[in-house]
């Protein structure tokens, strides 16, 4: 999640990390069968280690960070790797940046309960989704904790964390469980929503997903005693003024939103529809988020005549 994002989910309640165990979807049976055609089984987690202490992200981290990465939006709370690894922090925003940016409906940072001190330094200014100023096949790993449902276009954003890290690199991607955080009053996005932004351009969908933001905001701000309380037609037009204060300034919003089951949806629709090279090497639910790693591979060639 960019730095922007991260000072959003202050406000509308996303906890701080909470490790629990692997809770299995009544879906995700089903669909990890179907993902042992395509590529390695993802493992079925159902304990890791025991006692309350145990850092399950520091745990998949060891188990795959190697090397020279990057990690995108790390924020406030970068991913503890082990020794061996070294990160170069990548975010579109700088801090200086994000203090203009976020005096923003009367509200400043530390009403977000942003402490600027804890904000990692950048290695690298460039858009998440584009990784523009990163060349194909140069990094070991590519850590991305709550970042792909800020990107309007997802399918473009793992595609070029795919294309930037090495053959039999690893992605390290966590996403929001929509049902366990301020999400989990909405729909879940299905594949053809973002087929549609890659293909057309996110401008059809950007209002909508904005007015949908606004109504979590002004609610969860409400909540939280940051806006007066309204009602009725004055509620609406409160939501609607908020949703446009927003999006005017461009603020970094959950665009999208999935369970765990459509999450394996998304990367299986994405990896059979573009010949994706990479195989899933975990999927693990972890309290309110879901911790995917992908492994980067060699292409596989589809000859002319060949069965889809």
């Amino acid at each position: 999640m960019n730095i922007i994002g991260r000072i959003a989910c202050k406000i509308i309640g996303i906890r701080s990390p909470h490790y629990l165990l692997h809770q299995q979807d009544v879906r995700i049976s089903e669909l990890a069968a179907r993902l042992e055609t395509l590529s390695t089984p993802v493992p079925c987690v159902e304990a890791l280690l025991d006692g309350n202490s145990t850092d399950v992200r520091h745990w998949v981290a060891k188990s795959y960070i190697k090397g020279n990465g990057i990690e995108i939006g790390a924020f406030t709370s970068p991913l503890k790797v082990p020794a061996a690894a070294h990160v170069s922090y990548v975010d579109k925003f700088t801090v200086e940046e994000v203090k203009k940016h976020f005096d923003i409906s009367g509200l400043t940072m530390k009403d977000f309960g942003v402490d600027e001190n804890l904000i990692v330094n950048l290695d690298i200014v460039d858009d998440g989704e584009t990784l523009a100023k990163l060349g194909d096949n140069t990094q070991d790993f590519v850590i991305a904790n709550h970042v792909l449902e800020h990107f309007e276009d997802p399918i473009k954003g793992f595609k070029n964390m795919l294309r930037v890290v090495k053959h039999s690199g690893f992605i390290y991607l966590s996403l929001p469980e929509m049902r366990r955080c301020f999400d989990r009053t909405r729909d879940p996005t299905t594949f053809e929503h973002i087929l549609r932004d890659y293909e057309e351009g996110p401008e059809w969908s950007r209002d909508l997903a904005y007015r949908e933001f606004g109504r979590i905001f002004v609610s969860e701000g409400m909540d939280k005693g940051l806006f007066g309380k309204t009602h009725g037609s004055a509620r609406q037009e409160f939501e609607n003024q908020q949703a446009k204060t927003l999006q005017e300034a461009g603020f970094s919003i959950h665009f999208h939103a999935w369970t765990m089951d459509t999450m394996m949806e998304m990367f299986l629709e994405m990896k059979e529809r573009f010949n994706l090279p990479f195989d899933v090497k975990l999927a693990l639910q972890n309290d309110y988020e879901v911790i995917f790693v992908f492994q980067k591979n060699v292409p596989t060639v589809r000859r002319a005549g060949s069965a889809e």
